[in-house]
């Protein structure tokens, strides 16, 4: 039997930072529990979700702007009348995962 798409894709992001999938029936999670974790985070992975195209435009300009200069490009969302400490950061899984570090073979 194969995995589910969104199963698979928390199963790959895992692995990328040398982690195992939480399965649901491995340990009862809540609604919002995570998907994997590693010693400074708790992931929760969405697969599939359409994200709004002016966040995507957003990162991949700040992304080709930040590479000429040799940094990473993140974005820094803040919704209106929302506290300054909630507002979000995104930024590619790719420099994440150079920035958090790599498992070692």
């Amino acid at each position: 039997m194969t995995d589910k798409r969104w199963k698979a894709v928390e199963r790959e992001l895992a692995k990328d930072l040398g982690v195992e999938r939480i399965p649901v029936t491995g340990r009862q999670r809540d609604k919002h529990g995570a998907d994997f974790e590693d010693g400074l985070v708790m992931y929760q992975a969405k697969h599939g979700y359409h994200m709004p195209d002016y966040l995507r435009d957003w990162l991949q300009g700040i992304c080709a702007t930040s590479n000429l200069h040799g940094k990473v490009g993140v974005v820094v969302w803040h919704g209106k009348r929302q506290a300054r400490g909630d507002a979000i950061v995104m930024l590619r899984w790719s420099d994440w995962c150079d920035l958090h570090g790599r498992p070692t073979p």
